[in-house]
């Protein structure tokens, strides 16, 4: 028989027949048959037992439920992952899986997730350092435990989540992204290609840039559409293992997998449109010199152009990030700009750093670029060497003169 508790206190006894102490505790009652609801634990020894049943009764009475403490990392992988494919892009969710098979199952798997502790979260870091990974690396692993923690504490299976109160450490200064010059700028500008005239003034995105068609474009009234963003789908197999193959890309009968609930539009091969970074369609201004150079871009395409896309390859196949960022760099060489990794993404930096200086309120610069805070700006934010020394010229000769 149970031993005698006050009531809401629970109860501990003995159970012969698998030679065990359980404490039980009532949890609520059930809202259709109102029968009462526990939740049980089972110890070796009445000491352990009643450890079990004190941390039931706190958790219980501090948040309202009992945690379950049966649902281990690896259990908790699986769930998430069943839950985000429906509506991850592709590269996130490769990502992820990514993550979780290199980083932080072989060292989390078997841990309760209800049991993780800061310290756990740190040994991860390490051992994801000891095979020679460096801060990016551990910092991406880690951004993918704080989401996997994150969907269980929402699903109220841990009490709160320790990755988002243990960030890594970094071990070596950040390799920081770079922006062109207010005189690289001109000298770009001045090359008169649409393409980079267009990422300078607006910071469009790689993607957003390719994933760009005619149909988005409006030249008369001087606006382009940023409803889409291109990006690499991966393969699954249509075969349900029949082809004997091992990559899906390589299945006869390979199908896109794509989260169901995904907005997306097929090209070609692996290559799709998704909706933006923010998911947020916009529309960007166009200068009367960005419509004349994509009028010329446009009268001079005279290859193959399945897609209508505007900027793509001379079969008329989409265009990767790297070749985005090969076409920059010779852009850059060709006008005279030494910035041999120069990157797409720099853009970005470019035109938050430019149009700060240019005194340009953030409300109306984050309108064309898609951020959607100024948080989200901070980091593209960049010192112009020569307009900071014009900055401490103008304040010397502000002091001196009164």
């Amino acid at each position: 028989m149970p031993k005698s508790r006050e009531h809401g206190q629970g109860a501990l006894y003995w159970v012969e027949s698998r030679k065990m102490w359980r404490a039980v505790v009532d949890v609520g009652f059930d809202p259709e048959s109102g029968a009462r609801l526990q939740k049980a634990r089972m110890s070796k020894t009445k000491d352990a037992a009643v450890k079990k049943l004190n941390l039931m009764l706190r958790e219980r009475d501090s948040m309202g439920l009992v945690l379950d403490r049966s649902t281990r990392v690896s259990d908790l992988a699986q769930a998430w992952l069943d839950d985000v494919t429906g509506r991850t892009k592709p590269k996130t969710l490769t990502g992820y899986r990514s993550n979780l098979k290199a980083s932080i199952l072989p060292v989390l798997g078997h841990r309760i997730a209800a049991d993780l502790t800061p310290a756990d979260v740190r040994r991860m870091h390490a051992t994801v350092r000891k095979r020679g990974a460096g801060d990016s690396t551990v910092a991406s692993a880690h951004r993918t435990l704080v989401s996997l923690l994150e969907h269980a504490r929402a699903e109220r299976l841990i009490a709160e989540n320790v990755a988002a109160l243990t960030p890594p450490r970094r071990t070596r200064p950040g390799k920081a992204r770079s922006s062109l010059t207010r005189e690289e700028a001109r000298t770009l500008l001045g090359a008169g290609d649409p393409r980079w005239t267009l990422a300078l003034l607006t910071g469009l995105r790689s993607g957003e840039a390719r994933a760009l068609r005619w149909e988005d474009i409006e030249l008369d009234r001087g606006i382009a559409s940023v409803a889409w963003s291109l990006t690499d789908a991966t393969f699954t197999h249509g075969c349900d293992g029949e082809c004997g193959r091992n990559r899906a890309g390589n299945c006869p009968q390979r199908r896109i997998n794509l989260a169901a609930d995904l907005d997306w539009v097929p090209l070609e091969d692996r290559h799709v449109l998704v909706r933006p970074k923010n998911t947020q369609p916009r529309e960007i201004p166009l200068t009367e010199s960005a419509i004349k150079q994509l009028r010329a871009h446009r009268d001079a395409d005279l290859g193959p152009n399945p897609h209508g896309l505007i900027w793509h390859r001379a079969n008329g196949s989409p265009k990767t990030n790297t070749d985005d960022n090969t076409d920059l760099r010779t852009a850059l060489a060709r006008a005279g700009v030494d910035r041999p990794g120069a990157t797409t993404h720099w853009f970005r930096h470019s035109y938050v750093t430019l149009s700060e200086h240019a005194g340009i309120p953030w409300s109306a610069s984050a309108g064309v670029s898609g951020h959607g805070s100024p948080e989200a700006s901070d980091p593209y934010r960049h010192v112009l060497t020569a307009e900071g020394r014009k900055a401490v010229e103008t304040l010397a000769a502000w002091v001196d003169s009164h």
